[in-house]
């Protein structure tokens, strides 16, 4: 699970199945199973597909909501401490709290215990969690070939033998054939919501040699297999982190098999993305920023997990930070929510592995081992209500107003020339020492210092421009961009240090055209900056580095709502060229800030109908290195929110206060706001849409409560780290 994102831990292989698994005891129906809510009158779960960015039933889109299933006594143990009882009090205590919706494992060993030879009593006991599921109304999702999950335990199978599961040609075929024999089994099962390949690879036991092919081809191979037999449930890959960690299975590679994506968003464990305490604004935004980031590569996001832990941290807090977390998720376009877990570990656990050596492990859970509710499961019983009333028929997430480029460079598979400029035959062929398929015996370099570069000031620009009243999506390099009505390119992305993190030469081509034709640019470089032709889009041009420790920007030039006098401050993290920045020399623009030495700072430019924006310094870099950068009084969304209103652009909605996020999804001339305050403050919010409103009514679990709007505004009063849903016409 959770922890294995960024410790770097050696992974101790452990060996948990014997070959011969006991029998098991099944009770088709426990003796007082009439006696809960849905034995009576639950009818057979219908299908479920893919319908636009969300899952459908019936005619209906809903959001599948819910968590990940682990028993409290028998842990990862339960398929060879089968207990039906508990199980299926497991299930009736699931559909009280709401879910409709829970992803479990399915264990390798357990279901294959020899290549090729599938244990009858594991299927038995999948047909019985089958049976279960449309007892009580919850679709299973299921994990496969599991594998990793909890703690830092690696349930292997006894016949892999040192073989690399994402590479070994025996080791693909074994698992080929897991998954179409699931598949023949199960394509029909209407129970199943979608399958899961497999928990949060690479395998844990190989995280540091899986490379971007054997990702792509164990992607395809495994999706391939399942489709021959299953033509029903859609395909996912239960990465986490593997998109602002760049890892193998990030989303491009993935793009072209699976049919959602998902993202794990533990921000507690990413702390040099998330250098902030878990309540925190920028913490609040991981669910967001990744569904963002993942879905940029063109498919739905599911948030597969996310939660913390009541051994680490409060559990009034958990229920804060998740709930922040869900709707800013929630208005980003996520289409599911399955939080990490049901239930804490009961105490035996802690005697033995995982969690006897990872105590965080221990207390996840939305209930206590012994069925409490913690604070979280009031509030997601809560969330799950509210979005349970949404008619999402016609509903989209709404466009962004303005795109974070991803370079190709970043999200291309390694070894692909596709996009170098390079046409028909060579006399001379093409080689670099960075791709590692054209050099013998050269491993796949890791860029891991870059990309958290990269992925810092994604962040940072992110949650600025949410901050500014703009939803920002990541187009890709090489997709439709042109779309947005404002692209914003922090440093890295205009440097020439490392190519990953930067974009091709001639984007910057066709970013003029962009500008030329209406398009508004804002920009920030550093001392390692190169834009070809930058006097021309920009209005200013680099002289050289400007090293420098402290930096003051005041503004000289009234410029959309910053006025002159105004300053903003900030400290240099590093002494290098990609923390240093540029001194500028002004070639037809015009100067709206100054530094610290009376050098230009800011320089907007027009360029036939559009308008750019230059920053000297790398201020997104800044505030990614800065512990709580977005906890304590931080002004450089006005820089943001400056330029959006000299450009032009007019959101679908915004809000008054910074720390008030709103986001739409919309289906034209109706939809929802998704409001979620970041803040530890309530707040009363004035809230302006772009165009009259005739209705604004605000979703709760006990009923609608309509709003007074006056034009196109409405005030909307929301608690610290809550969040609201409104349905506007």
């Amino acid at each position: 699970m959770k922890f294995r994102e960024t410790r770097q831990v050696t992974i101790t292989l452990v060996a948990i199945f014997v070959t011969f698994l006991p029998a098991f005891v099944f009770a088709g129906e426990s003796s007082d199973s009439k006696n809960t809510p849905a034995a009576d009158s639950a009818k057979p779960l219908s299908p479920v597909h893919l319908d636009g960015n969300y899952f459908s039933h019936d005619g209906h889109r809903f959001i599948p909501v819910g968590a990940n299933w682990v028993p409290a006594k028998a842990a990862m143990q339960w398929p060879t401490q089968w207990d039906p009882k508990a199980i299926e009090a497991d299930f009736a205590r699931m559909h009280e709290l709401g879910f409709n919706t829970i992803r479990l494992d399915f264990v390798w060993a357990w279901i294959e215990p020899r290549p090729g030879d599938y244990n009858p009593e594991a299927f038995r006991a999948l047909d019985f969690l089958i049976s279960l599921a449309h007892r009580y109304h919850i679709y299973l999702h299921p994990s496969l070939l599991i594998g990793g999950e909890v703690g830092e335990a690696y349930w292997d199978v006894p016949y892999r033998q040192g073989r690399h599961p994402h590479s070994d040609p025996d080791m693909l075929r074994i698992e080929t054939d897991h998954v179409a024999e699931l598949a023949r089994r199960y394509g029909k099962e209407t129970a199943i919501l979608g399958w899961d390949l497999t928990d949060e690879p690479p395998f844990w036991i190989v995280p540091d040699t899986t490379t971007d092919a054997m990702a792509i081809n164990w992607t395809r191979l495994l999706s391939w297999s399942i489709r021959r037999h299953d033509s029903l449930h859609p395909i996912v890959v239960g990465t986490s982190m593997e998109d602002v960690g760049r890892g193998p299975f990030r989303p491009d590679n993935l793009r072209e098999e699976a049919d959602f994506f998902s993202v794990h968003p533990y921000s507690i464990y990413s702390p040099k993305l998330f250098p902030d305490a878990m309540l925190s604004q920028r913490g609040t935004y991981g669910s967001a920023f990744e569904t963002a980031l993942s879905g940029g590569a063109g498919r739905p996001v599911m948030v597969q997990e996310i939660g913390a832990s009541s051994a680490q941290y409060d559990p009034d807090q958990i229920a804060k930070f998740l709930r922040a977390s869900l709707y800013s998720g929630l208005g980003a376009g996520a289409n599911g929510f399955l939080l990490w877990c049901y239930t804490d570990a009961a105490l035996e656990q802690f005697h033995k592995v995982p969690y006897l050596r990872s105590p965080h492990e221990t207390q996840f859970g939305l209930t206590t081992w012994d069925g409490k509710d913690r604070p979280s499961a009031r509030m997601f019983k809560e969330f799950e209500d509210i979005v349970g009333r949404l008619d999402l028929s016609g509903i989209e997430p709404a466009p962004a107003e303005a795109g974070i480029i991803v370079p190709y460079e970043w999200s291309k598979p390694h070894g692909d020339f596709s996009h170098f400029g390079l046409t028909g035959p060579e006399v001379v062929p093409y080689a670099t020492t960075d791709e590692g398929a054209n050099v013998a015996g050269q491993s796949q370099p890791t860029f891991s210092e870059e990309n958290s570069w990269i992925t810092g000031s994604w962040l940072s620009s992110f949650v600025l421009a949410r901050r500014a009243g703009m939803k920002a999506d990541f187009p890709r390099e090489y997709d439709d961009w042109q779309k947005r009505p404002l692209l914003l390119m922090p440093s890295p992305l205009t440097s020439t240090d490392s190519f990953v993190v930067h974009v091709h030469s001639d984007f910057w081509e066709n970013a003029k055209q962009y500008v030329s034709k209406g398009g508004s640019i804002y920009a920030s470089v550093a001392a390692d900056a190169a834009i070809p032709e930058m006097e021309s889009l920009f209005g200013a041009r680099m002289v050289d580095a400007n090293p420098k420790d402290d930096i003051t920007l005041k503004i000289v030039t009234p410029f959309g709502g910053l006025n002159v006098g105004d300053t903003f401050h900030y400290s240099v993290p590093s002494a290098t060229p990609r923390s240093w920045g540029a001194i500028l020399e002004v070639k037809g623009g015009r100067v709206i800030a100054v530094d610290q030495d009376g050098r230009p700072a800011l320089v907007a430019n027009t360029v036939g109908a559009g308008k750019t924006l230059l920053s000297a310094y790398p201020l997104e870099n800044y505030l990614a290195n800065l512990p709580a950068a977005f906890d304590k009084p931080e002004s450089t969304y006005r820089i943001y929110e400056a330029f959006r209103e000299w450009s032009g652009v007019k959101p679908l909605f915004r809000s008054d206060q910074p720390s008030v996020e709103v986001c739409a999804l919309s289906g034209g001339t109706h939809g929802y706001a998704v409001v979620t305050n970041h803040g530890p403050e309530p707040q009363t919010v004035t809230i302006t849409a772009a165009n009259p409103l005739h209705s604004v009514t605000r979703i709760a679990p006990q009923g609608s409560t309509s709003l007074q709007i006056t034009g196109a505004t409405f005030k909307v009063d929301i608690g610290a780290y809550e969040g609201e849903v409104l349905e506007w016409k």
